[in-house]
């Protein structure tokens, strides 16, 4: 996540890089965080699942240490459920609970990009459309649950920008927590291209129409709410069909 800095000059307002594909899971638990999340955001893994420690630990090649550290990265995060002798499991959110993350999204979201569009500067919103570069480039290699990822890292990003450490904690326990909502209710085989509407946020922000923005910023969430199926889920459970592709690493 891309984390914002003040230069010398007052209202000087700058993103630090976000870590490239390459840098991402540079500690063997947050590579682990990551490929669990974006199993759980391409659908490999379904809400409901008991993710086992010793199981985890022989896919990843990983201390069940390890397994651990990402498993309560993941709880905070709200994508999975840990209880004491029982384990973590995958968090099932209701329809209810749904619209309501969604709900709180659109309010603190229209504030987020007020913010942000008042604090950009033409390197911030360079950074920004490097952020969505990669999420299109994940998103056209059919790499979903990663491509789902970068998407949330970019509203994460434009509350980075905002400069308001609130708006940011804020926004950073909803996004995963959307991100679920999505992979477990949005219809199959649906084309987002969330990067096409963020491309056109970053280019409205460049103008400097703060109402231009949030209207768009509410148009872009309430289709993301559009896409969605709030009456069902189907998906698929098994540990090591979800990892097939993980090439064992040494500890």
């Amino acid at each position: 996540m891309a984390r914002a800095e003040r230069g010398t000059a007052k209202g000087d307002l700058r993103l630090q890089p976000v870590q490239a594909p390459s840098q991402v899971g540079r500690t063997q638990d947050e590579r682990l965080y990551n490929e669990i999340l974006d199993a759980v955001l391409d659908r490999r893994l379904s809400p409901g699942v008991k993710l086992k420690e010793e199981e985890l630990a022989t896919i990843f090649s990983v201390s069940r240490t390890v397994v651990r550290r990402a498993l309560l990265r993941l709880a905070h995060d709200r994508i999975v459920d840990m209880q004491p002798n029982r384990g973590a499991t995958i968090i099932r959110p209701d329809a209810s609970e749904a619209r309501e993350i969604l709900g709180v999204r659109r309010l603190i979201e229209s504030a987020v990009v007020r913010e942000a569009t008042l604090a950009a500067t033409p390197a911030a919103l360079d950074e920004l459309r490097r952020c969505v570069d990669r999420e299109r480039d994940r998103t056209r290699t059919q790499d979903v649950g990663t491509g789902r990822r970068l998407s949330g890292d970019f509203h994460i990003q434009l509350a980075t920008l905002s400069g308001n450490r609130r708006l940011l904690g804020y926004l950073s326990e909803l996004v995963p927590q959307t991100s679920l909502i999505i992979a477990v209710y949005q219809a199959p085989h649906h084309d987002l291209c969330s990067h096409e509407e963020h491309f056109e946020l970053i280019d409205a922000m460049a103008a400097g129409d703060v109402a231009v923005v949030q209207d768009m910023m509410d148009r872009h969430l309430q289709h993301i709410e559009d896409t969605l199926n709030l009456d069902s889920e189907n998906l698929p459970d098994d540990l090591h069909a979800a990892f097939a592709h993980v090439r064992p690493v040494s500890r």
